[in-house]
């Protein structure tokens, strides 16, 4: 049997494409569905992961703003900068409650969210471990919609309940979808739902402490597992692991059937790649097997004119190829390079504004611990430090101790809010007429400090403290009120005799108690 050589090579070449092309197919379909659950188990456990840690940096922020709030409460009053901070954290009210758990006062919000006891409804408030702020689980108090709280004790034994609003946490579930009922489940350490696409479970905060991955969350572990899904009625795979700072649980769900579809998908898809394969190798086969024996028969034909002696020969005629898929899939994946790009400039764009308000937030906390609330000058704990700094360095400096003669009249005639105010426009007038380097603090009460830093000259020192009391004594114009105040001023100048702020900060403050004794509205030099 005779058959033409162009045959017999595409055959060759056919075989030796088909063999590689059953195997990967075989070998990818079989993969396949494993794939699926490895794409689970690392993308969605990431996930997971990820959201647990925003879940965490939250609480952690929350439960620092409720601590600073709450300690910084003077005269039954929340200072106004941490009001914003509340509203940033989603808290609703505050409330203020005795060590038996009756509730006192409500410092912020509504009154009607707070609960009149902790230890009287059926479902009650654990008291016993409250030395640290923390989060509870979700109560239901007084028959009302289940609630989560931050709750703490403070060292005056008072009991300070706050009542979130978990919007961040619901905004957080909600950001992630996937496939077509992939979502985010997020629960307290009793299995109660705290954020849950199904809506209606989430108002009621539906328990599922007897499913077995919301128990796996209960105890801590981490992991991905397959459970049964009451929410879909479908059996599910999931990524799980817990908040730290909380112990909540949070799962990434997925309905097992959407990965046999995916893997059913791709399976198809294979199956569908690798029959066009073959075919474009029996394309490319034959165009191959042209290439190889049009020569031959080109040479073939020439032999044979010469063989009949014939002297117009024709000519090879050359052929042009051009590959537009190459063309179409570098395209294609530019298009997609654009995507990814614009992705990651979006996503560090906003990690760039969270990290500033975090950066904000802290500046803000730490203008709070060195400043006075109600002056805005510096506090005690920060005068003493710069005092103390100045005298581990041995630099010269002057310490004016200074005691308003008259302020409790002024408080118990008018009031502690002009009280306030008048304390406000001291520490405002003196402020303004010092000069470069000198610090005036308030030290308590109305009792106030001046450092003057590198005077040491009894003279200057005199003369500067004199202007104060003259600055002091001017007449204030407060709400309608003229005011008129004074002050004791003991001077103690920096020597090597003191070896401490106590030490320097009590010879001024002997010296301000004789300028008192001596009549007041004086200035009297510590000996």
């Amino acid at each position: 049997m005779k058959l033409s050589f162009r045959y017999l090579l595409l055959i060759a070449m056919s075989v030796v494409s088909l063999i590689p092309i059953c195997v990967l197919a075989l070998w990818t379909s079989h993969n396949a569905l494993d794939n699926e659950y490895r794409t689970v188990q690392d993308k969605h456990l990431l996930l997971a992961k990820n959201l647990s840690q925003a879940l965490d940096r939250y609480s952690v922020d929350a439960l620092s703003i409720f601590n600073r709030a709450t300690d910084s409460v003077i005269k039954q009053h929340i200072p106004a900068e941490f009001i914003k901070l509340f509203n940033d954290i989603d808290v609703e009210s505050v409330g203020e409650y005795d060590a038996k758990g009756n509730l006192v006062n409500v410092l912020f919000g509504p009154t009607q969210l707070q609960p009149g006891s902790l230890t009287q409804d059926e479902n009650i408030f654990e008291l016993s471990q409250l030395s640290t702020a923390r989060f509870t689980d979700v109560h239901i108090v007084g028959g009302v919609n289940p609630t989560l709280y931050m709750i703490r004790k403070d060292q005056q034994q008072r009991i300070w309940l706050a009542v979130m609003n978990p919007e961040f946490i619901t905004l957080l579930q909600s950001a992630v979808k996937f496939g077509k009922k992939g979502h985010a489940a997020i629960v307290d350490r009793q299995g109660n739902i705290l954020a849950h696409p199904n809506k209606e479970w989430q108002a009621s905060s539906k328990n599922l402490s007897n499913v077995s991955i919301v128990q796996q969350m209960m105890a801590g572990n981490t992991g991905v597992m397959e459970f049964y899904s009451p929410a879909v009625k479908q059996d599910m795979i999931a990524a799980y692991t817990m908040v730290p700072t909380t112990g909540w649980g949070v799962m990434i769900p997925q309905p097992l059937d959407e990965l046999y579809a995916r893997a059913e998908s791709e399976i198809n898809t294979i199956l569908w790649v690798a029959t066009l394969s073959f075919f474009a190798c029996l394309l490319l086969s034959w165009w191959m097997a042209g290439l190889i024996t049009r020569p031959i028969a080109a040479l073939t034909e020439q032999a044979c004119a010469l063989a009949e002696q014939q002297t117009q020969l024709t000519p090879w005629a050359k052929q042009r190829i051009e590959t537009t898929e190459f063309v179409a899939l570098f395209d294609r994946f530019h298009c997609m390079s654009k995507q990814v790009i614009s992705s990651q400039a979006d996503l560090a764009k906003r990690v760039k504004d969270k990290t500033a308000d975090l950066a904000k937030a802290q500046a803000e906390a730490l203008h709070l611990a060195n400043h006075d609330q109600v002056t805005g000058l510096a506090n005690r704990m920060s005068i003493r430090n710069t005092i103390q700094q100045r005298i581990n360095a041995k630099q010269a400096f002057s310490l004016l101790f200074i005691d308003l003669d008259g302020f409790k009249q002024v408080n118990d005639t008018y009031g502690h809010g002009i009280g306030d105010s008048l304390l406000m426009n001291i520490g405002q007038r003196v402020s303004s007429n010092l000069e470069a380097g000198d610090i005036f603090a308030r030290y308590g009460g109305d009792e106030f400090v001046l450092l003057l830093q590198h005077d040491n000259l009894c003279d200057i020192v005199n003369h500067k403290a004199k202007r104060v009391l003259e600055l002091i004594k001017q007449p204030y114009q407060i709400n309608g009120h003229q005011l008129n105040v004074s002050a004791s001023i003991g001077i103690a100048q920096y020597d090597s005799a003191d070896s401490d702020t106590d030490s320097l900060i009590h010879r001024a403050d002997v010296a301000m108690y004789q300028a008192k004794h001596a009549g007041k509205d004086l200035v009297m030099h510590a000996c």
